[in-house]
């Protein structure tokens, strides 16, 4: 039984610009030979260093586990409160989820957010004295994850001493150099290295997401291995039968000729949501662009949308259907579940609804999702099914690395840097200078006359 597959039959309904419908074979004699340089593209970036996900994972299991051991067995440590946004948080949280939030290990916490009365809601909920903090900054500068540390660190060191503090924080981060890095050498922290060569977004799979998840009681030997069979298959596959090849030419296919320029990733499970969030993330950041290689503007990306089963059925399923011809909607699918409930035979049952006697939840669900896609067929929106054999860690694992080498795969094929995030530095550069950074006042308050001075209109009701 294949851990996951992609289900693409329901793209040929796609109207295309010049008049024609989508079609796998056009695709595929449009696609493939760019695919094949792609795949060699990347395979080459990996050989000489430029690139780390495909095989970041395959080192330091054993220093994780070793460690992991070695703390569960020498403190009393009940939580663990992870410190990151973004790259730095959203894989390992979208992973747990998959268990319903509880592997048998550590009580995890994760805080992404700066929201005051979040993060007051959830440092209340930690027994401090026996939670582990684990802070996560490549460059030891995220505004938000250090700002949350120190506050936290403060905490521990006021009420343990410095001594016991450093014994209660990990920090994940740059392996040679940064001021988290520097703090770490200084307080004495346990550390873990991020690879250089795998970006925030790229890097669930190190132990950025690794380690979260040991902790937590999660079987990453079991993950990992579901990401290697991906990696075997992209090595072994001929580009026509390349899972992720064909679902990256697919969504450029959309793209380019059929103007569908949003995808909509809708699980129907509710613990797979998280991973839509996390997909959210790698497919925004790495293929929203303003200009390409050659450096010309180009302004492309697909914007990633989620919706969750059957839920936003009632809610909106109406404007994929009648709305715009604009979305992708991609089904997820989890064929077994662990628990499962039967619609009982009772007296009284409305006799619309006796059909359902009998039936499981299950049966339920899987029919909602097949109705629901088999409506937008008949409405000629394009549609596609990733099916999880089950949400077992070799699963997960599989669609963390497919996902990653669908969006590499798709940056070649646009032709940009699917690696950077450019647009959102300058956001961070005003935020800085905004609360004094001297390298970034001047820049702080020109933005803020230019909003000024600019014909806006505000409205207030009192």
């Amino acid at each position: 039984m294949a851990i996951l597959e992609y289900d693409a039959q329901g793209l040929e309904v796609t109207p295309l610009q010049d008049g024609t419908t989508f079609s796998h074979a056009n695709k595929q004699a449009r696609w493939n030979t760019l695919l094949e340089s792609a795949k060699q593209s990347i395979f080459r970036a990996h050989e000489t260093g430029e690139l780390g996900f495909l095989t970041c994972f395959q080192d330091g299991l054993d220093e994780m586990e070793a460690f992991s051991t070695k703390l569960t067995s020498s403190q009393t440590l009940t939580h663990q409160l992870v410190l990151g946004i973004g790259g730095s948080s959203l894989g390992a949280l979208a992973i747990l989820a998959t268990t319903g939030g509880d592997a048998g290990g550590l009580k995890t916490v994760f805080s992404e957010n700066i929201d005051p009365v979040s993060f007051h809601r959830q440092l209340q909920s930690l027994p401090l004295e026996t939670t582990l903090v684990v802070v996560i900054s490549k460059s030891g500068t995220t505004i938000e994850t250090m700002s949350k540390f120190w506050i936290v660190y403060n905490m521990l060191v006021e009420n343990f001493g410095e001594e016991q503090a450093a014994k209660q924080v990990v920090a994940i981060t740059d392996p040679e150099k940064g001021s988290l890095r520097k703090l770490a050498l200084e307080k004495g922290f346990h550390t873990f290295g991020v690879p250089p060569e795998v970006g925030g977004r790229f890097s669930v799979l190190t132990p950025v997401g690794l380690l979260p998840l040991l902790l937590a009681g999660y079987d990453i030997r079991a993950l990992v291995q579901g990401a290697q069979s991906v990696v075997t298959h992209i090595k072994e596959s001929r580009i026509e039968d390349d899972l992720c090849a064909q679902a990256a030419a697919d969504q450029i296919e959309l793209l380019q000729q059929g103007n569908i320029s949003q995808v909509v990733m809708m699980p129907y499970c509710d613990d797979v949501l998280p991973l839509a969030d996390w997909f959210r993330q790698l497919w925004a950041e790495s293929l929203g662009k303003r200009v390409n290689r050659k450096q010309e503007n180009v302004f492309t990306g697909i914007t990633p949308l989620k919706a969750l089963g059957v839920i936003d059925q009632h809610s909106q399923v109406q404007l994929y259907a009648e709305g715009p011809m604009d979305k992708h909607v991609m089904f997820v699918e989890v064929e077994h579940f662990e628990q499962d409930y039967t619609i009982p035979m009772m007296e009284g049952f409305p006799e619309a609804l006796k059909h359902l006697q009998g039936k499981s939840l299950t049966q339920l669900l899987h029919a909602e999702l097949e109705g629901t896609r088999a409506a937008l067929v008949s409405a000629a929106r394009p549609t596609s099914l990733w099916r999880f054999a089950s949400l077992a860690p070799q699963s997960v694992g599989a669609f963390i690395l497919a996902w990653e080498m669908i969006t590499a795969l798709a940056g070649e094929l646009l032709d940009i840097n699917a690696y950077d995030q450019p647009g959102v530095e300058l956001g961070k550069k005003i935020a800085h200078g905004l609360l004094g950074h001297e390298a970034h006042l001047e820049l702080a308050q020109q933005m803020s006359t230019d909003a000024a001075d600019s014909d806006t209109h505000v409205w207030s009701v009192k």
